[in-house]
């Protein structure tokens, strides 16, 4: 490919995915502030802290391994309890064993329970953001400076 196809190509492509990410971006934002105005708040208790571990080998033949800690929180909502698994984890870990922190849950199905924090409860959407928002305008201006390389050679 040649006379500025190349770049239009690529271009087109970076922006579409970033006009995706930024799509899925308001998605996630969406739902999770969604749940957010409708959860009940209350304390909860990390009373474990899984590492999941992962293998990655680089060109070299290095490997690496890195832990991720997440935690395991329980609460009590009408003299039930109910625990869950955080989707987000850290290294080093974010909480220890025994502290206390909020929850927001749903309180027709308590089981449906996250983190209430905002870390916890945007990452997700912050990351395909920036993502998105990176990806864009890289696209847009590639696609741009391709169209018009093409058409001068035209």
């Amino acid at each position: 490919m040649h006379n500025g196809r190349l770049p239009t190509l690529v271009g087109g492509i970076f922006a579409l995915i970033g006009l995706a990410l930024l799509c899925v971006t308001i998605a996630l934002a969406v739902s999770t502030a969604s749940f957010l105005a409708s959860a009940q708040r209350t304390d909860g208790t990390v009373v474990e802290l899984t590492a999941r571990t992962s293998t990655t080998r680089n060109s070299d033949g290095y490997t690496r391994r890195s832990t991720t800690w997440y935690p395991t929180v329980e609460f009590t909502v009408d003299g039930k309890q109910y625990s869950f698994e955080s989707s987000t984890g850290s290294n080093p870990p974010a909480y220890t064993k025994g502290e206390s922190l909020p929850v927001a849950y749903d309180p027709d199905d308590p089981y449906n329970a996250q983190i209430s924090s905002f870390w916890s409860a945007f990452l997700a959407p912050m990351i395909t953001g920036g993502l998105g928002v990176l990806f864009t305008p890289i696209g847009t201006i590639l696609f741009l400076k391709g169209r018009r390389t093409a058409r001068r050679r035209a």
